[in-house]
């Protein structure tokens, strides 16, 4: 991984309506709350996970080739805040891909997978608020178990997933999947057998309730998830 890849200067951006951050471009951070992203009603919901009045912060890159009238899709990072590094070169395959990164970079508490989800599905209603956006290309990738739990939990959401690490099946996994259907995941592991909770175990499990848009990528000795890989990745969600 690169030790630093947001080299620019990072701005704070207090959210205040629609229109506060129109059509900036490059990489900056968005600081918000629940009750601003979702209003009163669904952060009341949300309220034991996360408090209304307690800050969500969202690093983001859009791309310097940003056009309205041609809208970028989301690439959201789930994971644990304060360390959204992704691998090397994968920014720069935003840019190529028209996709925005979308990253939550720290809230007051977040520990619990609760709170790792909710902060990963909240950054595409802070980013749509200002942005226009491709909704049939909204994905998310990063920790394998966050992710994997906000794409089923939200399937109306993420179009597509890129999925790795371990636990990435639940036990009321199958139920979710009903509403996945139409939806794509890539799987990314080097494991050689399946095993229980592993990378190759979900795939299975998700292509045996009948999902089709499925792809194993498995890599092999020293070869890496690299940037080219990400983009081929990319390139079979929006396929």
């Amino acid at each position: 991984m690169e030790t630093r890849l947001f080299i620019s200067i990072i701005l704070i951006i207090w959210f205040a309506g629609a229109n506060a951050f129109a059509d900036q471009k490059g990489q900056f951070e968005i600081v918000s709350n629940s009750q601003e992203i979702f209003g009163d009603e669904l952060s009341s919901l949300y309220n034991e996970i996360i408090a209304k009045d307690e800050n969500i912060a969202l690093e983001i890159q859009v791309p310097e080739n940003y056009n309205s009238e041609n809208p970028p899709g989301i690439m959201v990072y789930a994971g644990s805040p304060n360390f959204v590094r992704p691998p090397a070169g994968w920014l720069s395959v935003m840019k190529d891909k028209n996709l925005i990164w979308a990253a939550s970079t720290r809230s007051d508490n977040a520990s619990s997978i609760f709170q790792k989800t909710l902060l990963a599905m909240a950054s595409v209603p802070l980013i749509q608020k200002d942005y226009n956006i491709d909704k049939t290309r909204i994905y998310i990738t990063g920790e394998g178990r966050s992710a994997s739990r906000t794409a089923l939990d939200h399937p109306e959401l993420f179009t597509g997933a890129i999925l790795m690490g371990k636990r990435l099946w639940e036990d009321n996994a199958r139920e979710k999947i009903k509403r996945s259907m139409d939806n794509g995941f890539v799987f990314v592991t080097r494991e050689r057998n399946a095993f229980p909770q592993g990378t190759r175990e979900a795939y299975y499990r998700f292509k045996s309730a009948g999902v089709d848009k499925l792809q194993l990528f498995f890599i092999q000795g020293a070869r890496r998830y690299n940037r080219l890989r990400f983009s081929e990745s990319i390139d079979f969600l929006d396929g």
